[in-house]
């Protein structure tokens, strides 16, 4: 495999001339939010807002999870369910979302800076390469390919709670800046006294921006249901058999 091929995805240098046209190029104030549409490994397409101290995440299906200052507790709900539960925040970023299926290798790897300032869907964004490593751990020179590129955005200011809790719904390792785009070679899979099943690498977008828009900041955007059963993360994104059956039929309808 060339490994210089795997993330052809950075704009050309010649974006940053027209950098100061574009809406996001100035550092966007606490009044404003940033609207997402994002595509991600483990949780499908997905809706993301971001201010600065709130955060809220739709999948396809409802579910919903919402971060908010101060107290920067996490609540998950459903509204096909009509369920919802708050975690502490030490609870979520311990454990995690429950619903992901999580994947080898997407949180450890060293990050080299290599593109300071591009365009990335509109947004003033950073490129970080994951270096390949020698069998002695060392980093390989980038001239040599690597392993894969991380994209964050740097002009948006957000509250370090606030980028923890997107590093955890995505699974990805932390950086500077909200997370646009996150690609990687993943080694073959393997079970049992090491045999490999899939010999081949592979080339897996974790996470990736559809599109990016800057809005003027709505509080209720963040806002959780009061009228819902209060229960467990688990029987929200799990429920039961009964639950199935009737998200089943109701999609069959």
């Amino acid at each position: 495999m060339d490994h210089k091929k795997i993330v052809g995805i950075l704009a050309p240098a010649s974006f940053l001339s027209v950098a100061g046209s574009f809406f996001f190029a100035q550092t966007v104030s606490a009044e404003q939010m940033l609207s997402l549409y994002q595509r991600h490994k483990g949780l499908g397409d997905i809706e993301v807002q971001i201010a600065k101290n709130y955060a809220r995440i739709v999948q396809k299906n409802g579910l919903t999870f919402v971060i908010a200052g101060p107290s920067w507790g996490v609540s998950v709900f459903q509204p096909k369910k009509r369920k919802i539960a708050h975690l502490t925040y030490a609870n979520f970023i311990r454990n995690g979302p429950k619903h992901i299926e999580y994947f080898e290798g997407a949180t450890e790897w060293p990050l080299v800076v290599e593109k300071n300032a591009f365009l990335y869907k509109g947004l003033p964004a950073k490129a970080y390469a994951l270096p390949f490593k020698s069998k002695d751990g060392k980093l390989v020179d980038l001239k040599r390919g690597k392993a894969g590129t991380y994209l964050v955005s740097t002009s948006f200011e957000i509250d370090p709670h606030i980028r923890t809790f997107l590093v955890q719904m995505f699974h990805i390792q932390p950086a500077d800046g909200i997370p646009l785009k996150y690609v990687k070679l993943a080694k073959p899979y393997r079970f049992g006294q090491g045999l490999a099943y899939n010999r081949s690498e592979m080339v897996f977008t974790t996470l990736d921006t559809i599109t990016a828009q800057q809005k003027p900041f709505q509080k209720s955007i963040f806002s959780t249901p009061r009228n819902y059963k209060i229960t467990t993360e688990s029987d929200i994104t799990f429920g039961d058999k009964t639950d199935d059956l009737r998200e089943i039929m109701e999609d069959l309808n």
